[in-house]
């Protein structure tokens, strides 16, 4: 009622609606967290092919790239089957919100790199990593708790909850895995990026 022209109306207008949608968001991933428990107990583990599984959500990124956007690259896999007891579902979160993560923080021109390797006889270790700006020394545990959340400069707010990496946490934990955050290093010393590192029993070894 106090706006006194239609520039002000619609500027008023796009604030309300920016906030609707980050309540939208904030309320749709917390109602997905708190189901994650529940879901992750009542779905039953069978073997799941890690290698075919980061395929798809890639060709996923790669079928919807727009010019402007970063495109993700499965860099190595090995040739063998790469098994792990799990739940494609939850599994596939945990990429694609550590990939969403890498994509968001990334600079123009460049990409974000996965790897799948072997680590030692009984793990395998997904890599994503990006050319971004790196994580402070002093949150890379605090960025695996709810509601952390610190974008880069110019990232419009209220796009991201800062429960993606909590949630990431907490799949990898009931699958019997690790998550860890570090940062990359050029051959000068500084930060070239950051890379998290999910650890993943094999199959066989459950």
């Amino acid at each position: 009622p106090l706006v006194k022209t239609d520039e002000q109306r619609e500027r008023l207008t796009n604030l309300l609606q920016q906030d609707v949608r980050r309540l939208d968001r904030l309320i749709t991933d917390i109602s997905n967290a708190s189901r994650l428990d529940a879901e992750l107990s009542r779905d039953r583990p069978r073997p799941i092919e890690l290698g075919e599984l980061l395929r798809d959500i890639i060709n996923v990124y790669e079928g919807s790239l727009r010019s402007d956007d970063i495109p993700v690259e499965l860099v190595s896999a090995p040739s063998e089957t790469v098994s792990v007891m799990g739940r494609d579902t939850p599994l596939g979160q945990v990429f694609r919100n550590l990939i969403d993560n890498a994509r968001s923080f990334s600079p123009q021109g460049s990409k974000v790199r996965v790897y799948l390797d072997k680590d030692g006889p009984d793990f395998w270790q997904i890599r994503i990593e990006d050319d971004g700006p790196g994580i402070p020394p002093d949150n890379l545990e605090t960025v695996f708790e709810r509601f952390y959340t610190s974008r880069p400069k110019g990232t419009a707010f209220g796009n991201n909850s800062g429960l993606g990496l909590s949630i990431v946490r907490q799949i990898v934990k009931a699958h019997e895995g690790t998550v860890i955050a570090m940062n990359r290093t050029g051959e000068d010393g500084t930060v070239a990026g950051a890379a998290f590192i999910v650890r993943l029993p094999n199959a066989k070894r459950l």
